[in-house]
């Protein structure tokens, strides 16, 4: 039976499932870099999901949104008139539910979001994705939960894969390439990883069906091309079974366009933007020492580079800057923290505690324009306990204390050239949360949590002028959300699984845009939104060759403050993949998906049409360790949209192989 995505399930119901016991023992993940609420066995029905390297080619998916579209509860979108690839959990965007890798937050510390289009998976071992009750030992800002990307650690004296790939639209100059590598070695004593990829993309195709606008005529995407290198290293030490100490590297390379609004809306203008480089650095030191008796001391310190340049152009030809509103942008960003985590047993409690802190500095100017300054630091402590109430049943408490300072804030008046401070401004917030987990019997687990989680605003949402047309608000507070949620699981036989929460939310706080006038508007703390859900899956197995997937999501949320529209997120979310191993060495899979109507504007003008997209791959096995795939995504053509005016690609095909040693 094949292993793709998985729940976190005990070992009880694992010795019933070979297929999840596979998952189980998947060690060639970085355990270090794992934060999730734990005992000494996996809790049972824990709302944590985890997408493991095996789905990730099976599934063709390179980027990190990609991937988590697979999962319930979480919904694809982008920023089109940024080329940015997001998401949202729950309703909750990636400000509320921050990424992080092996445990350490690399959100842009400006924006405090990701482009998760940037973020390629081929020297993944496993995400991990925890909607609303997260452990409190992540750290702050997590209001919907958080994202773990773990990297690889190998087990073997020698270990790898080397994979090519190619993918093309319908229409000539539509192809694209990419090349990764993974190369591990573990002599006992030491381990150490290089990983690295390289993606280079012309341009992509739309659908036949787009309609030609001025902005844009169909065939190739204008101004769609990007070039992602990515490399990766890590060196550990492991003196004994129970200590570890790791220091890794990453630094990526990109570069992008961002094609032109494409759409039929007057007041939209198209933005001729394109980004010579978009890179980020990241260096960090992991380690754990045992101190006996189930004791432990966990670290994590880093530092994080991000560097980006944006380019306004007067036109579509992408060679003038002449006017007003043409312009040439730098931003350089940098943070660096460290996190102490201390763990004990103390009869039937599983007891932790941790400190964190963090440091993030922005840095931007224009031509010719001085630099201007940005700087917060956050400590947060985090304790959480474990506390055993029989074998198979366990109550988890936390808390933790957020505390932001706001360091340095600068803002430039091109009339007088002069650079002024802003006011300085502190928050701080409590999070506490409470959970039961048990394991009614070997087929079904349930679970029920209580949590209340806060998210800063960022540099951006308090300082920026939003290219003329905010006024700052400094004086910005936390977002606030309460989260009751139930959920469990049922197994019959070795056959079916299926897995179903239910939730409520309650935000408050929340961060909206107040018109001051018609020209000028000011994000304050006015937003109430309550948000309720449902998510199911099931998992089948037909004998030994056939296997089905199938998930459902379903959000109402509702703005319970103002007449504004909450955008972005479809009620209504579902997609199945069937998967037959033909013959021993072939496997065919098809996957569908649907998701309803969406706003793509706060007045509620703008409302996109439902779609739903069919996928096909064939994945062969030449050898035990030469592996081939074909496939095509969005068969049908179909002409379909996130975000109001920058439409999706069209039919597309790829081809890839991959040697494993």
């Amino acid at each position: 039976m094949e292993q793709r995505y998985r729940k976190v399930v005990p070992a009880g119901v694992l010795s019933i499932m070979t297929a999840m016991a596979a998952s189980a023992d998947n060690t060639d993940r970085f355990e270090l870099g794992r934060i999730e609420v734990s005992a000494e066995q996996t809790l049972p029905a824990t709302s944590s999901e985890s997408i493991d390297t095996q789905a990730l080619r099976e599934e063709n998916r390179e980027t990190v949104g990609e991937a988590l579209d697979l999962l319930p509860g979480v919904t694809l979108s982008t920023f089109g008139s940024r080329n940015e690839q997001t998401l949202y959990i729950r309703g909750n965007d990636l400000r509320q539910v921050p990424v992080f890798i092996d445990g350490i937050p690399v959100y842009v510390p400006y924006d405090g979001y990701v482009d998760l289009g940037r973020f390629t998976t081929y020297d993944l071992a496993e995400i991990n994705v925890s909607k609303g009750f997260s452990s409190v030992l992540y750290g702050p800002n997590t209001l919907g939960g958080a994202i773990n990307l773990i990297s690889r650690r190998p087990q073997q004296i020698w270990e790898g894969d080397i994979g090519i790939g190619y993918a093309s639209g319908e229409q000539d100059g539509s192809d694209s390439q990419r090349v990764w590598m993974n190369i591990g070695s573990n002599q006992g004593l030491w381990y150490s990883q290089i990983s690295a990829s390289w993606l280079d993309q012309n341009a992509w195709a739309l659908s036949d069906d787009f309609e030609a606008v001025d902005t844009e005529d169909g065939g190739l995407r204008d101004n769609s091309y990007r070039n992602d290198q990515k490399i990766s290293l890590k060196l550990g030490y492991t003196p004994n079974s129970s200590d570890e100490y790791a220091i890794g590297y990453i630094n990526q390379q990109g570069e992008k366009g961002t094609p032109p609004y494409a759409g039929t809306d007057s007041s939209t203008s198209a933005r001729y933007w394109q980004w010579p480089y978009w890179n980020k650095e990241s260096l960090y030191v992991v380690t754990q020492t045992s101190l006996g008796e189930g004791r432990y001391i966990k670290s994590r310190v880093y530092y994080d580079i991000f560097e980006n340049s944006l380019y306004s152009y007067d036109d579509d030809s992408y060679s003038s800057q002449t006017y007003g509103y043409a312009f040439r942008s730098w931003y350089d960003d940098y943070s660096y923290g460290a996190s102490l985590e201390y763990g004990q047993p103390l009869g039937n409690h599983s007891l932790k505690a941790a400190l964190h802190y963090k440091l993030d500095h922005h840095e931007e100017h224009d031509d010719d324009d001085p630099k201007q300054n940005y700087e917060d630091d956050i400590v947060s402590l985090a304790v959480e306990d474990t506390w055993m109430l029989s074998p198979q049943q366990y109550l988890v408490a936390g808390i933790s204390h957020d505390r932001r300072r706001s360091l340095q804030a600068e803002e430039y008046d091109s009339d007088t050239g002069l650079i002024s401070d802003f006011d300085n401004n502190n928050a701080s917030a409590w999070n506490p949360q409470i959970g039961w987990f048990a394991q009614l019997d070997k087929q079904r687990e349930v679970r029920l949590t209580l949590s209340r989680k806060t998210r800063f605003p960022t540099i951006k949402d308090r300082y920026s002028y939003r290219m003329g047309s905010a006024l700052p608000n400094p004086d910005l507070e936390a977002e606030k959300s309460t989260i009751l949620e139930a959920g469990g699981s049922q197994l019959w036989g070795d056959w079916l699984r299926l897995d179903g929460t239910v939730f409520y939310s309650k935000i408050r706080d929340l961060i909206q845009s107040v018109d001051l006038d018609e020209d000028t508007y000011q994000l304050q703390n006015i937003g109430k939104v309550t948000s309720k859900g449902l998510e199911l899956s099931a998992v089948s197995w037909i004998g030994d060759s056939l296997q089905l997937d199938a998930n459902y999501s379903l959000l109402k949320r509702t703005n319970d403050s103002s007449d504004l529209v909450l955008t972005d997120v479809p009620d209504h979310k579902l997609q199945g993949r069937i998967s037959w191993q033909a013959t021993d060495p072939l496997r065919l899979a098809i996957r569908g998906q649907y998701e309803s109507e969406r706003y793509s504007d706060s007045d509620g003008t703008i409302e996109l049409a439902a779609w739903s997209r069919i996928d096909l791959t064939a994945d062969y096995d030449f050898t035990q360790t030469l592996k081939g795939q074909l496939g095509v995504t969005n068969l049908g053509d179909r002409n379909y949209a996130l975000d109001d005016g920058f439409p999706e690609p069209g039919r597309q095909w790829h081809a890839s192989l991959n040697w494993q040693f």
